[in-house]
């Protein structure tokens, strides 16, 4: 596949990403998504997997609040994970390219909500006024959906396609030292989120498998992947086990 197809797709991976956060929310516009799709496109699924699992933990518990717009996880995957393919470099190179990409991608989605889609409301309102229906999809549908591929998709393309090979050498002539700082850094926010996270659980009899998957992490070096596969297996015992305790009683 061409380096040409393969932009092209991922920058429609990325439009169709931000449609779904901003209808039907179906989530596949989050990093563990995103980055498996975008590893496929790019002949690399296990990287892809990598730098999807990274950049989730990164933006974990990273919400949307009020105006408050946070750093994109969407854009920064897509283009961490084809650079990070390109590059050759990893997820070191995923994580040192996706955090100054997702700034990127919060001026432009700050953009859009306070300006575009404003403007675009107040011509559907135009269109209610005067009992134009057409107008209104137009202006409350189709036109702000299209601004997606304009804002997100087109950037993406030109990133992949144009800027992959000169991002990546910029990187790679980047001091080892800074992409070790990035990289802590990136892992730095992980454990904010996971923080957050762990403030919500209210059960004590959830604690347990915390300190399952930690001692799996910590001595006996599975990896992210893993330890996931390990939480469906652990919840799905729970659950079983559960309903059989329901059963006896």
């Amino acid at each position: 596949m061409s380096l040409f197809i393969q932009a092209l797709l991922v920058a429609a991976v990325v439009t169709i990403a931000f449609i779904d956060a901003h209808t039907f929310q179906t989530h596949i516009f989050r990093p563990i998504v995103i980055g498996p799709v975008v590893g496929a496109i790019m002949g690399d699924f296990d990287t892809g997997c990598q730098v999807g699992v990274t950049v989730e933990l990164m933006f974990l518990a990273v919400i949307f609040v009020g105006t408050a717009v946070p750093p994109n996880p969407t854009i920064s995957t897509a283009i961490a994970t084809a650079v990070a393919i390109l590059g050759g470099g990893g997820t070191d190179l995923a994580v040192a390219t996706a955090l100054p990409v997702s700034f990127i991608g919060q001026i432009a989605e700050t953009v859009q909500n306070s300006v575009i889609n404003v403007w675009f409301m107040h011509r559907a309102e135009h269109a209610i006024e005067k009992l134009n229906t057409k107008g209104l999809v137009l202006n409350n549908t189709i036109l702000p959906m299209a601004m997606n591929a304009l804002l997100y998709g087109v950037p993406t393309f030109l990133a992949v396609y144009y800027g992959a090979d000169f991002v990546a050498s910029i990187i790679s002539a980047i001091p080892d030292e800074i992409i070790t700082g990035l990289s802590v850094g990136g892992n730095m926010v992980g454990a904010v989120g996971f923080a957050l996270l762990l403030s919500s659980i209210k059960s004590r009899t959830m604690w347990p498998f915390l300190f399952l998957g930690f001692f799996f992490a910590s001595y006996l070096a599975i990896n992210m992947i893993g330890i996931a596969l390990l939480a469906v297996v652990f919840s799905a015992l729970y659950y079983y086990f559960k309903l059989a305790d329901e059963g006896k009683e």
